[in-house]
């Protein structure tokens, strides 16, 4: 089984952050979205995973150097989740037939053994592409399970089954599927999006199958949503592990709130109040009287003495000068971005 994870696109929603960073590097809980996203297709059972890049094309491809299992596909231009998917095909990278391919986003962080599960429904059900399936929200897509298995209705318990477009339809897809490589070979490597292109007419020839996920997954790809994927991460809603340091669950003195992830190299004033979920990565610093709270401060990150931090995200080497407010802010650092 061959991952494919994508990563290309420019995180415009998480800007002027992301015009340094690239989304996939954002460190929700110390380690870079894009580090999860390929542990968990090789944990789940993939031999290798293709990564497309395109957006800070040179610092992704760079995390990513020196790992013989994990291949980067350039592309020149954006080409969606669905032309990315056929570019790799056309390449000869995710094989054919029916060699089973195992996809996911970068700025997803969704549970291995889901990822497992959604390879075994494809191999079970002998459908051309298996969906993941999470709750639906208020304006979501809206699918519901046709047929799943005997005793399972609504595929509560975990079964796949055949999926139906419904507007009041239980489920959304989960951004994660499993697919037959010889369906991506009938795709054009131009943009395009993995729902018009593939979900679409799958859907409606009655040939997609949904598979309900046990775990949740966080699509990170707003500060909301970042926030809290950080705040699961630290509370351990998904196996992964941190990054060496200090995790401190309340109730600490100076620490209230959720859990504060001091990572080894990182250092606060004892007279700074950090009010978790909080992050303080590798390098940052936190001076005297600052206050800290519901944030992710990237490697290197400064908060100047008295100053507050609210509901933020600082990117690697960002600073907030002494006495300044950041509140639900998005501030990257100078690194050029690739």
């Amino acid at each position: 089984m061959i991952g494919f994870c994508l990563a290309a696109g420019a995180g415009s929603r998480l800007a002027p952050l992301t015009r340094v960073t690239p989304k996939p590097l954002l460190a929700p809980a110390g380690r870079p979205l894009l580090d999860l996203a390929v542990e968990a297709l090789l944990a789940a059972g993939a031999a290798r995973v293709v990564v497309n890049v395109h957006h800070g094309a040179g610092l992704l491809a760079g995390r990513l150097a020196g790992r013989p299992e994990v291949e980067v596909v350039r592309e020149p231009v954006l080409l969606g989740t669905g032309g990315g998917l056929a570019n790799a095909a056309r390449l000869g990278l995710l094989g054919a037939g029916d060699d089973p391919v195992l996809v996911t986003c970068a700025d997803h962080v969704v549970d291995p053994a889901d990822l497992a599960a959604l390879a075994a429904a494809l191999e079970r059900t002998g459908a051309p592409m298996v969906t993941g399936l999470v709750p639906a929200s208020t304006g979501s897509f809206g699918l519901r399970l046709e047929d799943p298995p005997a005793g399972d209705p609504g595929g509560a318990a975990g079964g796949a089954g055949r999926v139906a477009r419904d507007p009041r339809g239980p489920w959304d897809s989960a951004g994660a599927y499993a697919l037959r490589a010889g369906v991506l070979h009938e795709l054009e490597p131009v943009a395009s999006t993995l729902a018009g292109a593939l979900l679409g007419p799958l859907l409606e020839r009655g040939a997609l199958a949904g598979l309900p996920f046990r775990r949740a997954v966080a699509d990170a790809g707003t500060l909301h949503r970042l926030l809290l994927a950080s705040a699961g991460l630290l509370n351990g809603c998904w196996p992964y592990d941190l990054p060496a340091g200090d995790l401190r669950a309340p109730p600490r003195r100076g620490h209230q709130g959720g859990p504060v992830l001091v990572v080894d190299g990182a250092s606060h004033h004892p007279s700074a109040t950090i009010a978790g979920p909080v992050v303080l990565d590798r390098g940052c610093r936190v001076e005297a009287g600052a206050v800290v709270t519901r944030a992710i401060l990237g490697p290197g990150a400064v908060i100047g003495a008295g100053a507050r931090v609210v509901g933020s995200v600082l990117g690697p080497g960002a600073s907030l000068a002494p006495g300044g407010v950041a509140v639900a802010a998005l501030l990257p650092g100078p690194a050029p971005l690739r």
